[in-house]
Order: structure tokens, then sequence, then C-alpha cells
């Protein structure tokens, strides 16, 4: 297979018309791409940090443990106040400099426009105190400061225009030149307020197909990869010209069950297919050992992950669980049916990352198997997929712990009508425990409640969290300075240089 790359590689794989960039220009491409750089839209907020543009109040460090990032240090007063100061002599890239007030009319902008980030936040108001911000809360929010370094809060100067395309932000680089469907273009900050910034510029280019993305990296088309197959990046791991930087991560492929569906309302159905899911398989065949199965929402290296797989592995307890419930194969056609009714779903996913459409065909494969007809659809368009509903089983990738805590994640995806609960799971007890998590201060509570409610959910088995990533980026030998975060939201900085 390496081989073939690098004999289709003899004219540009990307762009015919493609030039040849300045020496002091890095060229990265990747399989992720955003509709838009305002960090208060959906998740968009992600690329504006990952790109150097916008940066947040505070941080996590490879441990995933907070920092003061434009912020200086905080203090809570009580349980629903916290006074945060700021760092002196920061300024915006279009030269204003940074104020209190122009921080709070940034995170007062997001709570206007992010769904997601009013629940998680909680704020009530925001004062202007000397060089301080003074923000109450509506209720005890232990997590507020982990909270506060989820890109959607990434500090920008609101009074300018066309932030969905080049928002002004303090980070090591500037939008030189956004485009949502090919390649954007950054400049170097001249005025970056923390140390000097190596690289003039930096040049985006996304590339949905992994294999077109490998090819691009052997021709020098591209200096780093981000997104190649797993199997390419083993290929890679052969090849002195390139060094690989990896991390472990909190990302998780997780299948949800869409519970409007009649066959999916039944539990025993959907434990059926959560025995047909081969966890060890796909992450050794499939995954090539750059991913571990998942015990759980969180991996098993955190205080407030499961201790055991949530179920295993049976193909005989899955079909007899199926007969019980009613589904034979009345008409010898190889699918399970009940009622009249065949036993068919169709599983959503995208191929941005490109092991999912890998699994969704391993899972296609397993499910037919006993019986059970999986028709895969491939989609642009996941979030907007999942948020209306139109789906059955869908395979996802989430970071599960985005900001060292448990709390975001499953008030999103297991509460009640939570942001980014696909699949309308609902459980009164997880909503009892999810609100008592929401004001426990105290850490080995907290990681107790999170592992009750993970319990709970997966004894109902509403989730099948499939495997916890590793991060990768592939790289040319003279790159430095740029390394997967366990968070995947940290990218560019001011040390990232090409030698």
């Amino acid at each position: 297979m390496f081989l073939l790359i690098l004999q289709l590689t003899g004219c540009s794989v990307i762009d015919s018309s493609i030039e040849w960039e300045e020496k002091d220009q890095l060229v990265f491409g990747t399989t992720l791409s955003t509709k838009s750089l305002d960090p208060a839209n959906g998740y968009c907020g992600w690329f504006t940090v990952r790109y150097g543009v916008g940066e947040t109040l505070f941080k996590l460090d490879d441990n995933m443990q907070v920092e003061p990032w434009i912020a200086e240090n905080y203090e809570m007063i009580d349980g629903k106040t916290w006074k945060i100061e700021l760092k002196n002599n920061i300024s915006f890239q279009n030269g204003k400099n940074l104020t209190p007030l122009s921080v709070k009319n940034s995170i007062d902008r997001t709570l206007k426009l992010n769904a997601r980030a009013e629940e998680t936040l909680k704020i009530d108001n925001i004062k202007v105190e000397d060089n301080s911000i003074i923000i109450t809360t509506t209720e005890e929010n232990p997590t507020l400061i982990n909270d506060l370094c989820d890109p959607f809060v990434a500090i920008i100067d609101v009074e300018e225009e066309n932030i969905d395309t080049n928002p002004i932000g303090t980070g090591p680089f500037k939008v030189s030149n956004f485009n949502p469907t090919g390649s954007s273009y950054f400049e170097k900050n001249e005025s970056y307020w923390d140390e000097e910034v190596k690289l003039s510029s930096i040049k985006v280019i996304p590339i949905a197909d992994a294999d077109t993305l490998a090819m691009a990296l052997q021709s020098g088309e591209i200096d780093v990869a981000q997104g190649l197959s797993y199997s390419m990046i083993s290929l890679f791991e052969k090849d002195s010209n390139y060094k690989i930087s990896s991390t472990d991560t909190s990302r998780a492929i997780v299948m949800y069950f869409n519970g409007k569906n009649e066959d999916l309302k039944n539990s025993n159905v959907r434990k059926a297919i959560n025995m047909l899911i081969n966890k060890d398989d796909y992450c050794n065949s499939i995954l090539k050992s750059q991913a571990t199965p998942s015990v759980g929402a969180f991996p098993s290296n955190t205080s407030y992950s499961l201790d055991k797989l949530d179920i295993e592995y049976d193909k005989d307890k899955s079909i007899e669980l199926l007969n019980r419930e009613g589904y034979t194969d009345s008409n010898n056609d190889g699918i399970l049916d009940k009622d009249g009714k065949t036993l068919s779903f169709k599983l959503v996913t995208y191929s941005a990352r490109a092991e999912l459409p890998s699994i969704a065909q391993a899972i296609q494969n397993d499910l037919k198997n006993v019986g059970i007809d999986v028709n895969i659809e491939i989609t642009d368009n996941i979030n907007d997929i999942l948020s209306s509903g139109n789906f059955e089983l869908a395979i996802y990738s989430n970071i599960t712990s985005a900001t060292g805590d448990t709390l975001a994640y499953l008030n999103n995806a297991m509460k009640t009508n939570g942001a980014s609960n696909y699949g309308g799971y609902s459980n009164r007890e997880v909503d009892e425990l999810i609100d008592k998590l929401k004001i426990e201060f105290n850490k080995e509570e907290r990681d107790k409640l999170a592992t009750e409610i993970q319990k709970l959910a997966l004894d109902e088995n509403a989730y099948n969290f499939i495997a916890n990533m590793k991060m990768s980026f592939v790289m040319k030998n003279n790159v430095t300075g740029i390394d997967p975060h366990p968070t995947d939201y940290y990218q560019f900085n001011a040390n990232t240089d090409i030698e």
C-alpha cells in the first residue's frame, strides 16, 4: 500500500494549481473542517482554539489540570461567586487592549448564542472590578473554572464584524483568510502577549479522504497530517523521514440508539446488539491497537471510570435474547422479524474521522451474522442528522472529558433533553444524580456520582462506548512544537515551527 501511494504522488493530490509556499509557512492537512470560527457557534470554538486564534481564561495542562491562561488567578468567594483576575498587558490581534469589560462582553455573547454554554456555565451575571471580573452563578457550580477552559468561551473582540470568518482573539495566530470549504490561512500575531511566535504563517487544508491525506504528506504538499487512518499511521512509523506524536485522549467512539424506534425502545434488543460489539477485536484489527476498549463513558485511567466492561461480547446469548423477545427468521430470508416486520436499522456515521466508517462496517457485518439488517449512511452533516433524530443507530466520536471533569458530558449526553442526548434517553434517577453532581464540591463524591450515573445508563443499554482513542499527528522530521493534547482542542502555539 505504501509503495502504491508513492507511485501516485507524481503530481499534486490536493490541487493541480497548488503553489509552493514560503519557507516559514507550515502546511497542515486534516480530515476535519468547520463552517465557522465563531467560538459561540456550536463546537466551532474548538477550531478557533486549535488554530491558535482564540484563547480562554483557563486551560488544561497535559495532565488535565486547570491552569491560568488569559487569567492570572481566581478566588471562590462563595459557592456562587467567583473573582477572576486577568493578566496585564494582553491585547487583541487588532491592537485593542484586553479589558475586564471586553472579557465580560465576550462571555455574555456566548451565553446568548450557545445553549450548551448557558446550561454548563450557569452564569447569572458578570461584573467588572479593577482588573478582574466577578462571576455570579444561578446556582452553585463546582466546575466553573474547568468549564471556562471550554473553547466556546474563547475570548474575542465582540465589537468586530465578520466573527464567523474572522474572529479577533488573543492567540499567537490571526486569521488571514478563512475558507470553510477550502484552504485557510493564519498569520503570525506580531504583538502576541506571551512569547515570540516562531512561524510567519500556517496554511490549513481540509482533506476529507484519509488516503488522499497520506499521499499529500508523502508528496510534500503538507507538512503535518491529522486524521490518518490507523493502518496508515503504522506505515509511517516505518519511514525515518517522518515522526509521530501521539497521546491518549478521552475521545470515545460511541454508538447511540434512537429511543423513538419501536424495536430500540426495548432494552433487551439494545442489549442483544451491544453483546455483538466485539470491542477487543475492533481495537486490535480495525484500530491497530491505537485505542483501548471502553469501560464506560470515560477512560480507564481516570478516577471516575468504571472498573470493567459494561457488557461482554457473546453472540450466542445475543441470539437467545432476541429469540426470547419474539424475533425469529419466519421466512428463512436470513433476517429476523417480529409481527411481520423485519429487524432492520439505519446506521449513520461520518468520514471526517477515518476509523468510523470501518467501525460501522464491522458492526453491520456482526449484526448481519445474527439476522439484523443494517444499512449504513455516511454523511457530512452528522450533527444535523443527530439533532433532527433522523437515525436509528449512530456511530459518533466524542471527547467525554473535555474540561477535565465529568459533568459537562453526562449533563449533555445522559440527562433528559440534554443538548447532546441524541437518542432521547431519559431516567429520573440519572437526572437526580446529575443534579447532585452539579452542586457537589467534594472530588471523591463527584467521582462516585459519575460512576453511578454511568452504571445506570449502561445497565439500561442506552449507549455503547466502544473504544477510547489515541490521537496522532504524523509530520515531517523538521516540524516542531505541535503535539496532540488529551482534550483534542489545543494545536498551534507560539512554539510551532518548521526548520
